[in-house]
């Protein structure tokens, strides 16, 4: 029998295979942290992803988790999904979406919607750039904060953002 948090890997398994081609082994930490954040409902943070992976993998660390995410996010299999000033949230959903950001508490939301796949490219763009993708946030508040008396305000412009989405 396996320690706890020791998964066995299948060999053909693609998320191994996919690794394998970039270089990089699914090494039981690996495939902890990724099947914690498929697991997850929300858009996790490391931190929450290191709390959560602890629990059956006592010895991993911090920089384990980090740097697991970064060799993820290299090989495609997770986006990391910025909200502002907040810590980074990561997510294992690759299909082309948007995000519905909650001002109040900080709840993202996976939209997939028709109405958003496609916007037309602004006419200022010409030929001075190739788009590669776009993100579509629509920021605001949950019925929840709503419910307890959270105040809306105008959202406040992002910093710059962190890479294209696949578009």
């Amino acid at each position: 029998m396996l320690p706890k948090g020791h998964e066995t890997i299948a060999p053909l398994d693609p998320l191994a295979e996919r690794l394998r081609r970039a270089g990089l082994k699914l090494t039981p930490q690996r495939l902890a942290v990724f099947r914690a954040l498929r697991a997850s409902r929300s858009h996790p943070t490391a931190e929450e992803l290191y709390r959560e992976v602890r629990g059956r993998v006592p010895m991993i660390s911090r920089n384990t988790i980090y740097q697991t995410l970064e060799a993820l996010k290299r090989v495609g299999e997770i986006s990391e999904v910025g909200i502002g000033d907040v810590a980074a949230r990561y997510e294992p959903n690759q299909e082309r979406h948007d995000h519905a950001v909650c001002l109040g508490c900080r709840t993202i939301i996976d939209i997939a919607d028709e109405s958003t796949r496609r916007p037309r490219t602004p006419r200022r763009l010409g030929r001075r750039f190739k788009v590669l993708g776009h993100r579509i946030e629509f920021l605001g508040y949950c019925t929840d904060c709503l419910g307890r008396g959270a105040r809306p305000r105008t959202a406040r412009p992002r910093g710059p953002a962190r890479g294209a989405s696949r578009g």
